[in-house]
């Protein structure tokens, strides 16, 4: 075969590897798309970016993106939850936890309380977080305890894909690349759009494909309303 390299799974490789083949063993994962308009999230993204302000210059796509999905998980109790001994606990809160792609493998920092958050102090901390946990400087205390998990791989110019849960959650969002896309216009010609992808991996032991499919609908909803979603 010519020459080869092995390599152990060790460390965090081996935690990672463990964790993944436990998720899909002990949990019924099924995965919903949609896509939503992203003329509001660019428009917003443009106008944030030219402020003054470093900290509001700094709002990415992803923190708009991040910002909506909790906003919409408030409405949606059953998919911010845990399920753990044939009990599903939903919480008051949630706690969103953001997968990063660290030198050191795979981490899942938690942004505690993300719902009580402005856009300003979500960006600021996600921001903070990923960058303790890229630096090797993340807090242990601060890598469990999400209660929804976030996945991004929109700037690898991913269209779709998998994620797999981190349970106890029963359920995390993949988000996708922005992409044109084509339309039929109300005068019934052919344009193109740009859109933004959605994957929702759900537990299916408690999360009907209607309740994944409403939770969608209402993200979707607020991406393409996002000044109002920032406001309210």
């Amino acid at each position: 075969p010519g020459q080869v390299t092995d390599t152990p799974l060790k460390g965090i490789r081996k935690v990672i590897a463990d964790r993944m083949m436990n998720s899909l063993a002990t949990s019924a994962q099924l995965t919903y798309t949609a896509t939503a308009p992203a003329a509001g999230l660019l428009a917003l993204r443009k106008r944030l970016k030219g402020s003054s302000d470093p900290e509001l210059s700094g709002v990415t796509i992803g923190d708009l993106v991040g910002y909506a999905t909790v906003k919409t998980l408030a409405k949606h109790p059953v998919v911010n939850a845990h399920l753990s001994d044939n009990t599903l606990r939903t919480f008051a809160h949630v706690h969103l936890g953001m997968a990063v792609d660290t030198p050191r493998g795979l981490l899942v920092p938690t942004l505690r309380f993300a719902d009580t958050l402005t856009l300003r102090e979500f960006s600021v901390q996600t921001k903070e977080l990923a960058q303790a946990a890229i630096g090797g400087s993340i807090s242990p205390d601060l890598l469990g305890g999400a209660t929804f998990t976030v996945s991004n791989l929109g700037s690898f110019g991913i269209e779709s894909f998998t994620p797999l849960l981190n349970v106890p959650q029963v359920a995390i969002l993949g988000v996708d690349a922005i992409f044109p896309r084509v339309v039929v216009n109300p005068d019934g010609t052919v344009g193109a759009e740009q859109r933004i992808g959605f994957s929702l991996t759900a537990d299916h032991r408690v999360i009907d494909g209607a309740d994944a499919a409403r939770y969608l609908r209402d993200l979707v909803a607020a991406v393409t309303d996002i000044d109002l979603t920032v406001l309210g």
